[in-house]
């Protein structure tokens, strides 16, 4: 260990000791006579301006040499930070180039300057085409959000039947931001239009994409009509079907589980099938059931007959609702969204 000398020790203590003797010091006037060719000039310093030239001169020493400390401890960190950037590119150099190169090649455990400069040139060319690909992407994912948007706008489905979907579908794990925001290459902006592209489209994809009758006419639509029976005004909450060629068989629009298999006073022969993300449908007046309560269904599922069971006084139809966490949607504009989102994603594939 290493002690200071007596007098480096007293050294260090002599020039606080002068500094505060130049602040704290009594300063007189000073006069000052000088002769030039036998005639007297006089000069007078006065102790205020001496005392304040010895205060600006320490004060101005301070922060030249509290500057100068700055600088010097800003270099240090810099060049540190400097090794420790060559050092990291340096180590993905050798491994890249002994990746492509042959273990037991004498030449992969070292680099040349060129051969640095050329790895380090390609990685460069590869981000950057990389990153133009990505931005492109994000252009073209950012229209097809806006026409995704516009689909569901057109819909009919209210924000609270949109949020119900996406509550169903976080509930059963899907994060939309998971794997996005891991990636380096995709955030900020990009990671904002995929997250809403993929958000989008689970909400549209959970839709059913086709109606349960393969040839139909319409008899009833979606909405507010008079009741057949009473005549009074009342919320129709599906679409009455009627078949056109005679077929009469029903299917499943959607895989799902049958919920609901069974004779109801109004709805007559009925089944309701729960979908994924919250999403059922229901289909009433069936002339006969051919599947039962847990069956699980495809859309090759036959459900049952076209019928005139229950409280139908309109003849022989099929009564066909969707509903979203318990609410009737129009199902014409819901599988017409679906089938265009449909047409999207297999264009895609």
């Amino acid at each position: 260990m290493r002690f200071l000398s007596y007098s480096a020790l007293a050294s260090t203590h002599r020039v606080p000791l002068l500094v505060k003797r130049m602040w704290s010091r009594e300063y007189h006037d000073v006069k000052l006579i000088l002769e030039q060719r036998g005639d007297l000039k006089y000069f007078n310093i006065p102790a205020s301006f001496q005392r304040f030239a010895a205060r600006g001169f320490l004060i101005t020493s301070a922060v030249l040499l509290g500057l100068i400390l700055f600088l010097a401890i800003t270099s240090l960190i810099l060049g540190i930070s400097r090794a420790r950037l060559e050092k990291s590119h340096e180590d993905v150099y050798r491994a890249l180039l002994t990746s492509s190169v042959d273990a037991d090649s004498p030449d992969s455990s070292s680099l040349s300057d060129e051969q640095m400069i050329n790895l380090a040139q390609t990685i460069r060319d590869r981000d950057m085409s990389i990153r133009r690909f990505v931005e492109t992407s994000m252009v073209a994912v950012s229209e097809e959000n806006d026409t995704l948007k516009t689909q569901l706008e057109s819909s009919g489905l209210t924000e609270k039947i949109v949020r119900i979907i996406q509550q169903n579908s976080a509930n059963g794990g899907f994060s939309p931001e998971g794997d996005i925001q891991s990636n380096p290459l995709l955030r900020g902006k990009v990671a904002d239009e995929l997250a809403t592209n993929r958000a989008l489209r689970e909400v549209l994809y959970a839709l059913p994409a086709q109606l349960p009758v393969a040839n139909y006419s319409v008899s009833s639509d979606f909405g507010v009509r008079k009741h057949p029976l009473s005549g009074r005004s009342h919320f129709h909450t599906g679409l009455d079907l009627m078949s056109q060629t005679g077929d009469d068989k029903v299917f499943a629009v959607k895989p799902g589980i049958v919920v609901m298999a069974e004779y109801h006073p109004q709805y007559g022969n009925t089944v309701m099938i729960r979908h994924l993300n919250g999403v059922e449908s229901l289909y009433a007046h069936l002339a006969q059931l051919l599947v039962k309560v847990g069956d699980k269904v495809t859309t090759e599922s036959q459900l049952g007959y076209i019928g005139n069971t229950g409280d139908s006084s309109t003849g022989k139809h099929l009564h066909f609702e969707i509903l979203v966490g318990g609410y009737p949607v129009n199902p014409q504009k819901v599988i017409r969204t679906a089938q265009y989102v449909q047409q999207i994603k297999n264009s895609n594939q």
